[in-house]
């Protein structure tokens, strides 16, 4: 394994991890860095999981009265359980919070955007099922 960051869920501060015997959890609050649920971010603390985590960063921008995001809700949900510490999947709620999609130029509700290496490599502006949520994924871990 090598040497990677990766930002807490639940303090949002950034963790060096240098060896696979090395605790997982977080340096400053001790929360399990291994979080296998999707995590509801702001603009600032999602802008630095997409800067900072050297997993990839699915974000999930939505509204709640957005009818796809809401019949996506689940699915969303139950996807991020199989990914822990490969991927963090962020959901950011655009009526709240407008920076970091006007920023990426989010036009559509939902708009799934995934980042690699604080990259943008793939954008869906759809409902996706819980089986093509698992697929978009696995497909940034390689």
């Amino acid at each position: 394994m090598k040497n990677f960051t990766i930002v807490c869920s639940e303090c949002h501060s950034v963790n060096n991890i240098k060896s696979e015997t090395e605790a997982f959890t977080c340096s400053k609050c001790q929360a399990d860095l291994d979080h296998p649920f999707a995590v509801e971010v702001n603009d600032e603390n999602c802008t630095i999981h997409i800067a900072e985590n050297d997993i990839a960063v699915l974000v999930d921008f939505y509204s709640t009265t957005c009818g796809p995001y809401m019949a996506m809700y689940d699915d969303y949900e139950d996807a991020a359980l199989g990914f822990g510490s490969t991927v963090r999947f962020l959901k950011i709620n655009t009526d709240k919070y407008q920076e970091v999609a006007r920023k990426y130029g989010v036009s559509a509700l939902p708009t799934i955007i995934a980042f690699k290496s604080s990259k943008e490599v793939n954008r869906i502006s759809k409902q996706l099922s819980q089986v093509e949520l698992n697929i978009l994924a696995q497909s940034l871990i390689a």
